[in-house]
């Protein structure tokens, strides 16, 4: 077996070896077509911002919260935060603002040019989450001040985006809180409303209603048949409504507590509708690079020599089994 291997590869040193002159003219071909090629590739410049997210609810602005505005997101708020950033709107604002289409040489009127702009963009507009959570976007162009300006403004038009997202989820839920706050307002009235007639005809409340009878005797053993008569008419009435007077206390308590968290709720969601909020933890701005980025020209040059010389062997060696087999035949 290992005779056979030997054999082989003496054969193929061999083989190799006479071809040398056909593999130095296609190497050095390469070498020539493939340093033209690279020198004629246009330099790209990157500009790079890492920003990291914050918490998806980190911003409380009911006064008994703990405001957590420069906390650090998780895994889930990254990847939420990267949906933003590839949103068509994100887009489209830096194709409006830097005329992009032009400036990729990408003609319109072509069938396909969205298409084609499309590939362009997400080649020169990367986003990427590393392990800290931290997001990177990395953008590339011919023009390092372009590079740098569409990075820094993807940056603010996160913001810009997210506050969008968050006041149109907002403006629902704070119309139909003030509604409820509406409906409690006018139940409380009515209760309130309620209480106050019975109080005026003489109930009083489940904690007084104890002493009425310890009154009630003390005034007919001190003669004021006036007070009797008026402890005599509470108690009278206290026992008759009573148990109605206890409900809608319990009612006007329950919706008074409620009508205090829904005013809470309704100020964080009017706080959410109107206010607009740093979105992102902004680590690094981008700066004007002083170096391309790409392309690497040394190692285009050398991985198409390579891949050159591996592809004519291959050639070669198929030339010559070709030429085996019609011998035989």
């Amino acid at each position: 077996m290992s005779q056979n291997q030997n054999l082989n590869s003496e054969e193929l040193l061999t083989f190799l070896w006479r071809k040398r002159k056909v593999l130095i003219i296609v190497g050095i071909t390469a070498f020539i077509l493939s340093t033209v090629g690279s020198l004629l590739m246009p330099n790209y410049y990157m500009a790079r911002a890492i920003v990291f997210p914050t918490q998806s609810n980190s911003v409380s602005f009911n006064t008994n919260g703990r405001s957590s505005v420069v906390e650090f997101g998780d895994e889930s708020d990254a990847e939420r935060l990267l949906q933003v950033l590839i949103s068509p709107e994100i887009r489209d604002s830096l194709t409006q603002k830097y005329d992009l289409y032009k400036h990729y040489d990408i003609d319109t009127n072509k069938g396909h040019a969205k298409f084609e702009f499309q590939k362009i963009y997400e080649k020169n507009v990367v986003f990427s989450r590393t392990r800290y959570n931290s997001i990177n976007i990395d953008v590339y162009d011919k023009v390092p001040e372009v590079a740098t300006n569409m990075a820094n403004d993807i940056v603010r038009l996160v913001d810009t985006v997210m506050n969008r997202m968050i006041k149109e989820r907002a403006i629902g839920p704070m119309w139909a809180i003030q509604e409820e706050v509406k409906l409690i307002k006018q139940e409380m009235g009515d209760y309130s409303d309620k209480l106050r007639l019975f109080s005026d005809s003489g109930v009083v409340s489940k904690d007084e209603r104890g002493d009425l009878y310890a009154n009630y005797l003390m005034a007919l053993k001190s003669g004021n048949k006036t007070l009797a008569n008026e402890i005599k008419t509470k108690i009278d009435y206290s026992q008759k409504y009573g148990s109605d007077y206890d409900i809608y206390e319990n009612l006007t308590l329950y919706f008074g507590e409620r009508y205090s968290n829904i005013l809470d709720a309704n100020d964080q969601a009017r706080q959410y509708a109107q206010t607009n909020i740093q979105q992102t933890i902004r680590h690094s701005m981008a700066e004007v690079p002083d170096k391309k980025a790409k392309p690497k020209r040394s190692i285009i040059v050398i991985a198409s020599t390579i891949a050159a010389i591996i592809f004519a062997i291959f050639f070669l060696l198929a030339q010559e089994k070709i030429r085996e087999l019609k011998t035989k035949v």
